[in-house]
């Protein structure tokens, strides 16, 4: 049968669950920014294309239409001729569309250590990322930014280095346009190589809006698993259930068979304390049959007579209320002296043990009061003792003894019974308190008796059972 702990189970399937959560949200965060760093590059691609056909293909068909004198040579207009502002407009109305349509809004710029415009000028962070790609250390650059207590996924890649088309603009002064010059002044922009790798450019994008993007997605995906826990949950409660049910019919069954058991022992405990006065009253009827033959059966010695045999039959009465009471069950719990339940217990096998000649000693040093149920004590302390006496007759103990104490120790109120059987060799010994478990043979033992004895003590009774073995034999604790 399945054993569950629904508490246990409880607990792992919560943990799990917020484990479980915190994979998802790890992973769709993952997710995403890989999906976002795809989407960003594929921009910044997209952006070089631009710059490098302004560079490659537009600013070349304007300089012929220079030389063929169909435009001024001097002729300079940022809206044709400047890829940085080419690009930087045509990304500015994206984004501006992206924010319209509810999108991810991206944050766009071309850094450069020497720009003509000054918002184009690198930062220190900036200037170390663009001099990996001057000396070719990377290729493209990622990572996660803080600003103002925001983070950013932020991405950037190399723009396209110098060619000799560009140097009109970017050599000197003096071989640039006019209206460069008079736009943007001498200082800035110029002295320039080719090869040299002028800028980056760059996309930033907020994390927070990444991951809102998702939600929906992680949303739905931990509700599922939340629905999946649920149920899994319930089936679990289902089987725990089916478990108690079963759990209960077979601990039914169990004290059933030990009272059946016991019940056996019982009768035999009952034929021998009625053999004594049997036997006597046996004698009493004789005593008075030869007393009426001779003629010498007076009034007073028949009146002593019947009251000598109405002692035998009120000591048989009370052995059977005492064993019916043993028998007895439904009771509601009461309240019992513990001195009363061990005396009761000597009485249920006091013929027993004598005819074997074992020795039961009583030591109540405390007669403590206990609420429960007094006869199931009983039947405890009856098995506890029967163990005892069959290990002390199956090994010819010299001298059996069986000694039961009561005392109180640190508030707890505490039944010890020893004997001198040398000892229980099972390794662990608390083995012997499983179900069916027996070191006698099959047709002498149930192995249910110490079983019934601990569900008795701590399911029933709310108490505490254990054993160990000292140098004589083995100690029994039950604590209440």
């Amino acid at each position: 049968m399945l054993k569950i702990n629904l508490k246990i189970s409880a607990i792992f399937l919560v943990v799990l669950y917020v484990i479980m959560v915190g994979f998802f949200y790890n992973f769709y965060q993952h997710l995403v920014i890989k999906d976002a760093k795809q989407e960003v590059v594929n921009i910044l691609n997209t952006t070089k294309t631009i710059r490098n056909y302004v560079e490659n293909i537009q600013k070349p068909v304007i300089y012929n239409l220079e030389k063929e004198g169909k435009l001024y040579k001097d002729f300079f207009d940022p809206r044709i001729l400047s890829s940085t502002y080419i690009v930087k407009t045509i990304h500015q109305m994206y984004s501006d569309s992206l924010k319209m349509e509810h999108h991810i809004p991206y944050k766009y710029k071309l850094a450069a250590t020497n720009p003509r415009n000054p918002q184009n000028r690198a930062d220190k962070f900036e200037k170390k990322i663009l001099e990996k790609f001057r000396k070719n250390k990377i290729k493209e650059f990622s990572t996660i930014l803080k600003e103002k207590g925001k983070n950013y996924f932020f991405v950037a890649v190399p723009t396209e280095r110098n060619k000799p088309s560009c140097m009109r603009c970017h050599s000197t002064p003096d071989v640039a346009p006019k209206e460069l010059i008079k736009r943007y002044g001498d200082k800035a922009g110029f002295y320039e190589k080719v090869g040299d790798l002028r800028a980056i450019i760059s996309l930033k994008v907020p994390i927070s809006h990444i991951v809102s993007s998702h939600i929906k997605d992680f949303l739905i995906t931990i509700f599922i698993a939340l629905v999946v826990f649920i149920i899994f949950f319930i089936f679990l409660y289902i089987i725990y259930k089916k478990n108690l049910k079963l759990q209960a019919r077979k601990d039914l069954l169990l004290l059933n068979q030990n009272k059946l058991a016991s019940m056996g022992e019982m009768i035999g405990n009952i034929a021998h304390q009625w053999k004594q006065p049997l036997a006597q009253l046996s004698f009493i009827l004789v005593n008075i049959e030869l007393n009426s033959s001779r003629g010498k059966l007076t009034e007073s010695k028949l009146k002593e007579k019947i009251s000598e045999a109405n002692a035998q039959i009120a000591f048989m009465s009370n052995t059977i209320d005492d064993f019916r009471n043993f028998f007895s069950s439904g009771k509601p719990q009461e309240e019992y002296a513990i001195k009363d339940v061990v005396i009761l217990t000597e009485q249920l096998l006091s013929a027993t043990l004598e005819k074997n000649k074992i020795e039961l000693s009583i030591d109540i040093k405390n007669n403590f009061y206990l609420v429960g149920y007094p006869n199931e004590i009983v039947q405890a302390f009856v098995n506890i003792i029967n163990n005892a006496k069959d290990a002390l007759l199956e090994r010819e103990i010299q001298n059996p003894q069986i000694l039961i104490k009561t005392f109180v120790k640190n508030s707890n109120k505490i039944v010890t019974i020893q004997d001198n059987a040398e000892g229980i060799n099972i390794e662990p010994i608390d083995k012997i308190f499983e179900p069916y478990f027996t070191t006698k043979f099959s047709n002498s033992g149930t192995g249910i008796g110490l079983y019934m004895t601990k569900m008795i003590v701590e399911k029933n009774n709310a108490g505490k059972i254990s054993v160990k073995n000292l140098h004589t034999g083995a100690l029994f604790t039950i604590i209440f």
